[in-house]
């Protein structure tokens, strides 16, 4: 009875996390943050402070909800590249929506692996392919509800 319940609240956990955006894991980046959650500065950074790639603990931690997630800006100093880099950043509005604690989130990431995440398709369909690490590498594929995009 004790490992069913304990069952659920791992599958409960993984439902929650399905609707984080995992599609900026590894793949974009975030400011690292000081320990009062300010950036640092970093004068050889073209935005002035410390970026980091997001990683998991990032997409799931309430920590880092509604941080921004940087665009890749161009590093050649032409004024064509300036500008598309200046536009690009204002038109940015991606953040991170995750919602555990700092405890949970790095016990998340520290069982869980993202072995494969489709964000949303026209239809809204999302789905994740997690891999336990605690539990024999063992494979969970969590569906989420559909957010369909809006028609403009």
């Amino acid at each position: 009875m004790k490992t069913q319940i304990n069952n659920l609240k791992d599958y409960a956990e993984l439902a929650q996390a399905s609707y984080f955006y995992f599609n900026f894991l590894n793949t974009r980046n975030i400011f690292e943050l000081d320990s009062n959650q300010e950036k640092i500065q970093d004068k050889n950074s073209l935005r002035g402070y410390r970026e980091i790639k997001v990683n998991l603990e990032h997409v799931v931690s309430q920590k880092y909800k509604d941080k921004e997630v940087l665009i890749d800006l161009r590093q050649d100093d032409a004024w064509q590249s300036k500008m598309l880099n200046f536009f690009d950043e204002k038109t940015n509005f991606d953040k991170l929506n995750g919602e555990f604690s700092e405890i949970q989130a790095q016990n998340f990431a520290k069982r869980y692996t993202i072995k494969f995440h489709q964000p949303n398709t026209f239809s809204g369909f999302s789905a994740t392919l997690f891999e336990d690490t605690k539990d024999n590498n063992q494979k969970i594929i969590v569906i989420r509800g559909t957010e369909p995009k809006e028609a403009k």
